[in-house]
């Protein structure tokens, strides 16, 4: 990895302009893959089933391909008169959800931008497979590839340097490492605040469902209210779960709580875990 990193670095890729018929394919391609190779992906994700105890609905990623083919057939943004043109690298990172690493490898051939993943070690095995199946797929294609994989970019400094384009989905914790010097892309955020030991059980139905589809949930336990409200508040892009049956203090809470809110109740029939499509635009 040292070495694709340097090369990262230090590279420059001319690339022939995708137009959109090109893109399609490439797009009808990848899906193929989902489907023709499943049963060696369902192998492939049990693996990650193993260690992580998070199940991958492969089905999710035929439909993630689909959105964007839609999106494709009705742009006009990928017809350019210029034949060849340097790619922009960027860096994309998150904490590994191969939903997103789908999202991020399919807008880098739609837009053209050579990505550095930073994913840690989560779900690796099935990350690995879409960045290696899409690679051999350009490389099919005549194209050079435009994706590396990353567990960990431990020389932030050199991307900073460079100043290549960094964003971050979801993942706030990675955001003082950059410096500032990202782009944010809230994702999946939830903080979770249950104040009655009878809606406990909510709370943890809550919890596991998040926990199972990949939803960034912090929970307060410790915090009294007006803490609970400060932290909340603190957190502009993710949205607060409130349980609790007392009246006045659900009052509060609307009237005190900025962020989207939700009093009793699971969120997760009304909120959407879509992706802008168009991060790398």
């Amino acid at each position: 990895m040292d070495k694709e990193f340097q090369d990262f670095l230090n590279e420059e890729i001319a690339y022939s302009h995708i137009d959109t018929n090109k893109t399609i394919k490439l797009l009808n391609e990848i899906k193929n893959v989902f489907i023709k190779d499943k049963q060696i992906l369902e192998e492939i994700t049990n693996i990650d089933l193993k260690k992580w105890r998070k199940k991958i609905d492969l089905d999710k990623f035929i439909e993630i391909v689909d959105t964007y083919k839609q999106k494709v057939d009705r742009s006009k943004t990928l017809e350019n008169e210029q034949q060849t043109q340097y790619v922009e690298k960027m860096v994309v990172s998150f904490y590994g959800n191969p939903y997103v690493a789908l999202n991020m490898c399919i807008q880098a051939i739609i837009y053209q931008k050579q990505l550095l993943l930073e994913t840690g070690e989560f779900m690796l095995s099935t990350n690995q497979f879409i960045v290696k199946m899409i690679n051999q797929i350009l490389e099919e294609n005549h194209l050079p590839k435009l994706l590396i994989h990353c567990i960990e970019i431990l020389d932030k400094k050199s991307i900073i340097e460079k100043e290549i384009k960094t964003i971050i989905i979801g993942a706030i914790q990675k955001k003082a490492e950059y410096l500032g010097k990202y782009q944010y892309v809230p994702y999946n955020e939830y903080i979770l605040y249950c104040l009655d030991e009878e809606l406990e059980e909510l709370n943890r139905s809550i919890y596991d469902y998040a926990s199972d589809n990949f939803f960034e949930v912090e929970v307060l336990d410790e915090e009294d209210i007006e803490e609970a409200i400060r932290i909340i508040n603190l957190k502009k892009d993710c949205i607060a779960v409130v349980l609790t049956k007392d009246k006045n203090l659900q009052n509060v809470f609307k009237e005190k709580i900025k962020n989207k809110l939700y009093i009793n109740e699971n969120p997760f029939s009304k909120e959407e875990m879509n992706i802008p499509l168009d991060c790398l635009k």
